[in-house]
């Protein structure tokens, strides 16, 4: 499927990379699970950093975690895990990010909303579910980007930092969209401008996959996330409730590696 991209990535092979972030990179329900990865992590071998180096011929670190959030890569553990920079490094040559959603609450609100009614009255489901919660926690998500990206800056000042924003689980705004749809894209276009200024702000790069994400929402013909469902066990699914198919991880993979065939490493 890479092969273009891998003939023409070759100034990358065998340079190191990194990748950081919460399960819209890890990829949780795409099997099969990287060997040795707590479960909980959700990581897979289909995920989009796999993709990218397979590719590339990079040298991988995946240190991605589902449920993992700007405080997970800076200095908190999460599932018994180091926090992901310190797998960053003066001899890293790639590092890319995805996180900010689990800041805000942005797919675990969308999860809470879709559950059953008897699950939304769990509490952790209720607060998650909070719409005035998630859009008061917009406000402090840009500053603690910007924190991540100079730290991964500092720690790797030869390496190209590239920020990989959210897949939407959500096509375009429609006639039918409720009061859950247009929190959820309130939240998500939000997390997308703090992105983009955190990027500003850093000097990094953008890699915008929610833009071209949109027209392939659940239930279209190539649908790189899905909507809410109940796994049901021993069943194969494409990716877990609210997140990223195998086709969004092949399609994000094909954007970052459309980026690295334009810029060489930095050394």
């Amino acid at each position: 499927m890479f092969e273009e991209a891998a003939r023409k990535t070759g100034a990358w092979r065998g340079k190191k990379y990194v990748a950081l972030g919460s399960s819209f990179a890890a990829g949780p329900g795409i099997a099969p699970r990287v060997p040795g990865s707590p479960r909980r992590a959700g990581r897979s071998r289909g995920n989009y950093p796999h993709l990218v180096a397979a590719a590339a011929g990079l040298e991988l670190t995946d240190v991605t975690c589902s449920g993992a959030t700007c405080a997970h890569l800076l200095r908190e553990s999460l599932f018994g895990l180091p926090p992901q920079l310190s797998a960053v490094g003066a001899d890293t040559d790639l590092v890319t990010v995805t996180i900010g959603g689990n800041d805000i609450g942005l797919t675990p609100y969308l999860l809470a909303r879709r559950a059953p009614a008897p699950v939304r009255l769990l509490p952790a489901v209720a607060r998650a579910a909070d719409a005035e919660a998630a859009l008061g926690r917009l406000a402090g998500v840009e500053d603690r980007l910007v924190e991540v990206l100079e730290a991964a800056q500092a720690r790797a000042p030869w390496a190209r930092v590239l920020v990989v924003n959210y897949l939407s689980v959500l096509g375009p705004p429609g006639p039918r969209d409720g009061a859950v749809d247009r929190t959820y894209r309130a939240l998500a276009e939000g997390l997308a401008a703090r992105t983009v200024s955190a990027v500003e702000r850093t000097g990094t790069e953008l890699i915008d996959v929610r833009t071209p994400s949109l027209a392939h929402p659940p239930g279209s013909a190539e649908a790189w996330t899905l909507d809410f469902f109940v796994p049901i066990p021993g069943r194969r699914y494409q990716g877990a409730p609210c997140h990223p198919t195998e086709s969004g991880m092949a399609a994000t993979a094909a954007l970052v590696l459309d980026r690295l065939i334009t810029v060489p490493p930095v050394r």
